[in-house]
This record gives structure tokens, sequence and C-alpha cells, in this order.
């Protein structure tokens, strides 16, 4: 009785993660990236600076706009027709 509770909950979780592609996948990263990339940058303006590089390359490289950047790469690689 356990072992068919245990295969229809299992039978439950590959149902709700069959619907995540690839490209879903690494779509969710690079929103997530982006993210992290403007905390570390607000961060980074509120005087801690856990990389040790100047502000202006950071503004540069590591940024708001690497980050609206990253987000936009992320709106390209989603799936245009997700499975629902």
């Amino acid at each position: 009785m356990a072992s068919i509770r245990r295969r229809a909950r299992k039978s439950d979780v590959d149902k709700q993660l069959s619907n995540w592609s690839k490209r879903r996948i690494a779509s969710w990263s690079l929103f997530a990236l982006a993210a992290l990339v403007a905390v570390q940058h607000l961060v980074a303006h509120a005087g801690w600076r856990p990389i040790p590089i100047s502000m202006g390359w950071q503004d540069l490289l590591i940024g708001y706009p690497a980050a609206i950047v990253i987000a936009i790469i992320g709106g390209i690689v989603m799936d245009p027709n997700p499975r629902v």
C-alpha cells in the first residue's frame, strides 16, 4: 500500500516538473542572475564592496545595465509556447 502511494506521489512530481523545458530553466536562471547582479550593485553603492574593483568599472560591467541586459536575454531565451 505504501509503495502505491509513493509511486502516485512520484508521478505527481514528474507531472509538475515535466513542464519545465531546458529553455524555461535557462530563462529563469538568467532572471535569477539578473536579480543577483542588481542586488550586488545596490549593495556596492550602499558602501560594502565585495568585488575589489572601482565603482566606475562596477557601474559599467556589473551594474544595473548589465542586469537589464541579462534579464532581456532571459526573456528572449524563454519558450514562446510553454506547455501548460
